[in-house]
């Protein structure tokens, strides 16, 4: 795997929010002014519970955060931690991440969504969400329930709703679908940055299951979103745009991040 490079081509920094569980360090960000300035209210805590073992959605911003380097390198994130370690938030914390410097971002992404007992969206973040997506492309995860439910907030008009493809280039046996699905990206079997943590088991033939040292092969549509939050990243730097586009693509009261399996 090749670290995030530190060197910008011609155009300007692109910046990418990334809201989710935090950010950990990691060799492919330390050194960088953006990392610097991430606050330690984000940071991606392996074990929140204090149980010695690795928390559900543990390291989950932490793998995002790198594929959203590898396709941007030269990419600035701003970080909010709106998740907790086992995947859960809530509107409030999405709410007060969109009203600060993420809101601000050229790229917003959202790993995470949820469904509604009506499958409407909750209408305060639709409003957030429709205002900000004039000037910025938001992209999120359509969910890893094999479900055509709404799942917000991929299923917003103004968001770029992200599912998984499988490794012959086929929609994941797990990703959401439906009509309000824009688009498709790798998302089974991705491997990216990690935290870096040594649990309790212990190892067999060799092989220390709860071990890990800054990097992890994972599957869901999260990555896939990350994947996809990285190449408009890319594509702006390379056209030196200023604005976000706003939409690419044609097309909750709790939320979690989608049960990404590891």
């Amino acid at each position: 795997m090749t670290p995030a490079g530190h060197t910008t081509p011609p155009g300007r920094t692109v910046t990418v929010a990334v809201l989710d569980t935090g950010i950990a360090p990691h060799p492919w960000w330390s050194g960088t002014d953006w990392f610097a300035e991430v606050s330690r209210d984000a940071a991606d805590l392996p074990d929140a519970d204090l149980d010695y073992r690795l928390d559900a959605q543990a390291g989950h911003g932490t793998f995002v955060a790198g594929l959203v380097l590898r396709a941007a390198p030269t990419a600035r994130l701003i970080v909010a931690r709106v998740l907790d370690a086992d995947g859960v938030g809530d509107d409030l914390r999405l709410l007060r991440a969109l009203g600060g410097p993420p809101g601000r971002a050229d790229v917003i992404n959202m790993s995470f969504g949820g469904y509604t007992l009506d499958d409407g969206p909750s209408p305060l973040v639709a409003r957030v969400v429709a205002t900000l997506a004039r000037h910025r492309a938001i992209v999120a995860a359509a969910g890893n329930d094999a479900s055509g439910r709404p799942y917000w907030p991929a299923a917003l008009p103004e968001v770029i709703a992200v599912g998984a493809l499988d490794a012959a280039g086929r929609p994941a046996a797990f990703t959401n679908r439906g009509r309000w699905v824009d688009t498709y990206a790798p998302g089974t079997d991705v491997t990216s940055t990690f935290l870096t943590f040594d649990g309790p088991r212990p190892a067999v033939r060799g092989i220390d299951p709860d071990a890990f040292d800054g990097y992890a092969i994972w599957s869901g549509t999260s990555f896939a979103a990350a994947a996809i939050s990285g190449a408009i990243a890319a594509a702006m730097a390379k056209a030196g745009q200023h604005d976000g586009p706003g939409r690419h693509t044609n097309r909750d009261r709790p939320v979690r991040a989608p049960e990404d399996r590891r």
